[in-house]
């Protein structure tokens, strides 16, 4: 699958980490939704692509990284989160999931497969003990 890693901070082990943003369901789901719907006009592509990204990991406390100068002096702190870090090699992140668009699209088709194929494995289990959660 699809990988674009950028640091982000665990809170909890109080560690920066890396990230592939594809981990990220949501965002993995509207970028093969995305490949699907603009197949043949990369403007709208890019467009979308840039939405989806400013909707899961734009100004987000919890995608957000300080970076400092080391050795640190306090002076010269920023903060940056998933969404700036991939605005700087914006035009590479966009023609990378364009050329592994058929992957999403393909990965998105099989998502929907199984989705509706565990949908009715549910039903059949449901009919064959005879109980309702209703």
């Amino acid at each position: 699958m699809l990988e674009w890693n950028v640091f982000i901070s665990d809170y909890n082990r109080k560690e920066i980490k890396t990230f592939n943003v594809f981990d990220h369901y949501g965002f993995l789901q509207d970028c093969a939704d995305n490949a699907t719907k603009n197949a043949k006009d990369y403007a709208a592509f890019v467009d979308r692509l840039n939405s989806n990204l400013m909707y899961f990991f734009w100004s987000k406390c919890e995608w957000e990284v300080i970076i400092t100068d080391w050795p640190t002096s306090g002076k010269c702190e920023e903060e940056i989160d998933v969404y700036d870090q991939i605005m700087l090699n914006w035009e590479q992140f966009c023609r990378y999931v364009w050329e592994h668009a058929v992957e999403l699209r393909r990965w998105r088709k099989l998502e929907r497969i199984t989705a509706k194929e565990l949908a009715e494995q549910f039903k059949k289990t449901e009919a064959n003990n005879g109980s309702s959660y209703s």
